[in-house]
């Protein structure tokens, strides 16, 4: 990284082949190489050069391997840097004015500008203390209460923390805010493919910072596609690519079209920039680059009680008919989200009858009428000023009717059924109340993820909800066979004061354990969407020191980015997920860096359930080749495998 942020120095740019070109040696080799032009087929035998290189670049090392060490270990070897007499921020612009860089007013010099999201900001704080020693590095944690506006104050401090909400939201109040003012020696966006969308607020506010050395921190700089990768570009200033005109014409167009030019240049471009190390790395003499002690994954298989069993089997087949019906009529990708409600409801009934129970409360939408009429109020009080934002009184009456009448809808975030704790917006959007939190910036408020109005956390209406479950779970305990099981495993595990971490996708069912866990004596702690990132970052360290509480309930949806949980070796994944890889960021949480303990990890699958065929189905997935099978093929997949949950 060191290296990186040096340079490549003008001697040696001149050795350096441009990207763009490729070398052809003839048969006399007396000769010099041939050097082509890939897109424009021109020829010389001139060598090609590099006209300008990146400081900094992207650290893109797995999950897990210590990317912010890596990155304290070089703002610890140079925390500020012997700055230009030019910063090249000041004049570089990125090929429209969208994206124009600002010119500098200031000449106030800051040291490292980290910015990265909410969740992570007290760890980055506390690593860098962890890892630096007294009085080696003054850090500023520019958030909340803390914040100044006083550019002296922050270039006194060696690093400078903050998220990429504060950052937007300063850039949208004042162009010329105070990040913007500041000559930073060193800018690290900590998960980078937050700003992979060019054109949002955090993007924007990223590009216009000026710097001497830029980093990207990501374990996933390329997640859809292509142009994941311009947005990194853009902010660390590598031109010509950072020109969107560049990168659609010889890059993105080449590579939509099949033509495999536009990612041979791509791999051109990051071989330069771009770091990554895996945990199967090995250095120079063949030895691992990292040495964790294992991580063991066991299938733990729940068999059903008589009476579990008949309920979750007349469950079944009452969900089966209903799917059998869209089958025969030939609308089963019509009514995706009403099959995902279906299999939702199997698949709680797999964590406890109880969650399914719950929903069949009679006065789920006693409320509904005073619902709909707040909602309309509302619309009618902001429709006079705001006509292009706000939805139309007929589509709220509608959206009201779908909910009285018990109709489901897919969470557009993940993507599953938007029923386990459903929230409402201003904007009359339905989805998860803890994936839209999670997915905000700041805890108080963001923008809607459909339409991008902004909402604030007050604003949002929940549905249904006065009591969580019909029965009274307290007072009429029965255990499912997954809570039994868990239970008797963690009482086996505080003996031995081991702790460790239940992951779940359902906070209801947290509630369901709470109960449990409050009957028999086991201390826990419980970390979802719904804190605060004080209360966020206080439950962390609770169960980090504690010598009591051995157990963290935490929500596989917690926006948990990053979060290092080493002081855990226990881990429980409570119900499958459909992204296996969501389930393995789960597990890299606990295996990484830092651990020195083997890491047990215990999947709860219930025989002979939706749960076993979900396993079957997440296989055949991984089977399939990526990027293989046409749109027509992808239904028919997707259409088969929906059959097999339902056998």
């Amino acid at each position: 990284m060191s290296k990186l942020e040096k340079g490549i120095d003008a001697n040696e740019e001149t050795k350096t082949l441009n990207p763009c070109w490729s070398a052809y040696n003839i048969a006399d080799r007396r000769a010099p190489p041939v050097y082509v032009n890939l897109f424009t087929g021109q020829a010389t035998t001139q060598f090609p050069s590099m006209t300008e290189t990146v400081r900094g670049g992207i650290l893109a090392d797995a999950m897990g391997l210590g990317k912010t060490v890596m990155t304290i270990a070089l703002i610890l070897s140079n925390p500020r840097g012997e700055f230009s007499n030019c910063i090249k921020g000041d004049t570089r612009y990125l090929g429209d004015r969208a994206t124009r860089g600002y010119t500098s007013t200031s000449s106030v010099r800051g040291g490292t500008l980290v910015v990265c999201p909410m969740s992570l900001l007290g760890q980055w704080k506390d690593e860098l203390e962890a890892h630096s020693a007294q009085g080696a590095l003054s850090v500023f944690v520019h958030y909340a209460g803390d914040k100044t506006s006083s550019l002296m104050l922050m270039a006194q401090h060696d690093v400078v923390l903050t998220t990429y909400g504060v950052l937007s939201a300063a850039c949208k109040t004042e162009c010329n805010s105070i990040f913007h003012r500041m000559d930073w020696y060193r800018i690290v966006l900590d998960e980078a493919h937050t700003i992979k969308s060019p054109k949002t607020k955090s993007a924007q506010a990223a590009y216009r910072l000026k710097s001497e050395c830029r980093w990207c921190l990501t374990g996933t700089p390329l997640q859809n596609n292509l142009e994941d990768l311009y947005s990194l570009l853009c902010f660390l200033h590598v031109e010509p690519w950072c020109n969107a005109k560049w990168w659609q014409r010889l890059i993105q167009k080449p590579y939509e079209n099949g033509d495999d030019r536009g990612l041979k240049l791509v791999r051109a471009i990051l071989r330069p920039l771009m770091l990554r190390r895996t945990k199967e790395t090995k250095d120079k003499i063949g030895n691992p680059i990292l040495v964790l002690p294992p991580a063991r994954i066991e299938v733990v298989e729940c068999e059903q009680s008589e009476h579990e069993r008949d309920f979750y089997e007349a469950l079944f087949r009452r969900s089966k008919v209903q799917f059998d019906k869209f089958v025969a009529q030939g609308s089963v990708l019509n009514n995706y989200a009403n099959i995902l409600e279906l299999l939702l409801r199997l698949r709680q009934c797999c964590d406890h009858p109880f969650l399914v129970i719950s929903r069949a409360d009679p006065k789920k939408y006693a409320d509904l009428n005073q619902l709909a009429q707040q909602f309309l109020e509302g619309v009618q009080q902001s429709s006079s000023g705001r006509q292009n934002v706000v939805p139309s009184l007929a589509y709220v009456e509608g959206v009201v009717e779908e909910i009285r009448q018990g109709a489901t809808m897919e969470c557009p975030i993940c993507l599953e059924s938007a029923s386990d704790d459903p929230v409402l917006t201003p904007c009359a959007h339905r989805m998860c109340g803890e994936c839209l939190v999670s997915s905000w910036r700041t805890p108080d408020g963001g923008p809607c993820p459909l339409c991008r109005r902004h909402i604030s956390k007050s604003d949002l209406i929940i549905l249904p909800a006065q009591s969580r479950f019909q029965v009274d779970a307290k007072n009429n305990w029965k255990d499912s066979c997954k809570v039994k099981t868990l239970v008797t495993m963690l009482e086996s595990l505080q003996r031995k004061q081991e702790k460790s971490i239940v992951f779940s996708q359902f906070t209801s069912f947290f509630d369901l354990l709470e109960i449990r866990f409050t009957q028999k004596g086991i201390k826990f702690l419980r970390f979802d969407g719904k804190l605060s990132q004080k209360h966020k970052e206080k439950v962390l360290k609770e169960f980090s020191e504690s010598q009591d509480k051995l157990v963290l309930m935490m929500s596989l949806k917690a926006g948990g980015v990053g979060l290092n949980l080493t002081a855990a070796s226990n881990v429980f994944m409570m119900d499958p997920w459909w992204n296996p890889a969501v389930e393995e960021q789960a597990i890299m949480r606990i295996h990484r860096i830092g651990q020195k303990r083997e890491v047990r990890v215990k999947r709860f699958i219930v025989k002979g359930t939706v749960e076993e065929r979900m396993q079957q189905v997440q296989m055949r997935k991984q089977r399939m080749v990526s990027g293989a099978l046409t749109d027509e093929e992808i239904r028919g997949a997707r259409i088969e495998h929906l059959k097999m949950l339902f056998k």
